[in-house]
């Protein structure tokens, strides 16, 4: 009785103990799998455009099809709010694992050590169209991958061109080639223009053409009074008041959309553009390639960096997705969603054959294939901050037509003093 009562208890010992050592078991792979399930990756962008976030999306969810139990989520901040939100988060532990970045803003952000370094892993250059890896590089070290990457573009209405006997611009012309198009293409009835020949000339990419900038690339010069930039800022505010063939602000004021109104023969457009001009438009269009100032046919590059939160909690997750977005597979579904330039080799020829590409879309293919896309933007913390005190003095010399030299010779005194820069 004694050694059947003590077989019992050694019996219901070993089951037990099986059962606990299964439920351990058990209880591991599901925790394991619970934690898998509950990697969500945040994003934060600052497109807020319904349609824009749908298309997004499709991306994201072509990721996480591939990625079972790997969620991703949009954070959105406002563009002009965007780097205090993500430093704020940062700082307060909420920092997003993935965030865009604004090329003008990455020097700070990289200075204040809230990027992940992604020098150490693996990334194969020969992949990449020319320049583009180095756009996600600071001080030599890589802090982001580039997702899409493209230059604007001179748009220009061919049926305007052709009502006004103007040959359509080459992919090689000149400023004085435009400047020459955009007079005969203004018109003027009973002393109000009613038709311009340039919507808007922006300062970056006007800067880039004739070999100027704000401050030097490392950062340590300023540059906003070289005779190369004095000469660009000259020009564009020219191009309002002088040559009246851009508007005011006052005459700007309460219009929008010229280009798409007919109401101005040429717009800078780039990619982004194709798909809302084809739609709205009943005219003829076409791009060419920026016209060339001193710098030659160069034009300042437009892209998109993305990097990886330092603080991030999913660090192995957020690679692989920032590897689907700028090498993988979102290469491949960016072009027929959200109409942005791959910066892969591999789609290099498929520019053209995007939907709503104009018929001169290859001049672009052979921008970027050339490696003839320039950074504007030093990557150096202070540089935000100079070219916001910079940009308001180049908009006071286009509001009251001002002398670019000296205005520009005050402002560079100013920063040199300032920051201590030569």
């Amino acid at each position: 009785m004694f050694k059947k009562k003590r077989l019992g208890v050694f019996l219901l010992t070993l089951v037990l103990a099986l059962s606990a050592f299964l439920s351990g078991c058990s209880g591991s792979d599901a925790s394991s799998e619970d934690s898998k399930n509950d990697v969500t990756l945040r994003i934060l962008v600052w497109n807020n455009n319904p349609e824009g976030t749908k298309l997004e999306n499709e991306i994201f969810k072509a990721f996480e099809k591939e990625n079972p139990g790997v969620n991703v989520e949009m954070v959105y901040a406002p563009y002009d709010k965007f780097n205090d939100k993500f430093l704020t988060m940062s700082a307060g532990g909420d920092q997003p694992d993935l965030v865009w970045i604004q090329p003008s803003a990455f020097g700070q952000l990289v200075s204040k050590n809230v990027l992940m370094d992604l020098s150490d892993k693996e990334i194969n250059k020969d992949e990449y169209l020319p320049n583009i890896l180095e756009m996600g590089q600071v001080d030599g070290k890589q802090y982001a991958l580039i997702r899409d990457a493209a230059t604007f573009q001179m748009g220009y209405n061919k049926d305007m061109f052709d009502a006004a006997g103007v040959p359509y611009p080459s992919d090689d012309w000149t400023w004085d080639d435009f400047l020459n198009a955009a007079k005969k293409l203004t018109k003027v009835e009973g002393g109000k223009t009613v038709q311009f020949g340039i919507e808007n000339y922006y300062t970056g990419e006007i800067l880039v053409q004739n070999g100027g900038s704000y401050i030097s690339q490392d950062g340590k010069t300023v540059t906003v009074d070289s005779p190369e930039s004095i000469e660009a800022i000259q020009f564009g505010s020219d191009l309002i008041n002088k040559y009246k063939v851009q508007p005011t602000s006052a005459q700007a004021h309460g219009m929008s959309n010229l280009f798409l109104t007919g109401k101005a023969a040429m717009k800078l457009i780039g990619p982004w553009d194709w798909a809302d001009i084809e739609k709205n438009v009943s005219f003829e269009w076409d791009v060419a390639p920026m016209p060339a100032g001193k710098a030659g046919n160069v034009s300042a590059a437009s892209y998109l960096p993305i990097g990886i939160g330092k603080g991030t909690k999913h660090p192995e997750e957020a690679f692989e997705l920032l590897k689907f977005l700028s090498s993988g597979k979102g290469q491949d579904i960016q072009i027929d969603t959200i109409n942005a330039i791959p910066v892969m080799k591999r789609h290099a020829d498929k520019i053209t054959a995007m939907k709503n590409a104009p018929e001169n879309a290859d001049s672009l293919e052979t921008l970027l294939r050339k490696g003839k896309t320039v950074m504007n933007a030093p990557y150096t913390p202070e540089y935000a901050e100079i070219a916001n005190k910079i940009q308001p003095v180049i908009d006071n010399i286009n509001l009251k037509d001002l002398d670019a030299e000296k205005e520009l010779k005050k402002i560079a005194d100013q920063i040199r003093k300032e920051y201590d820069l030569k």
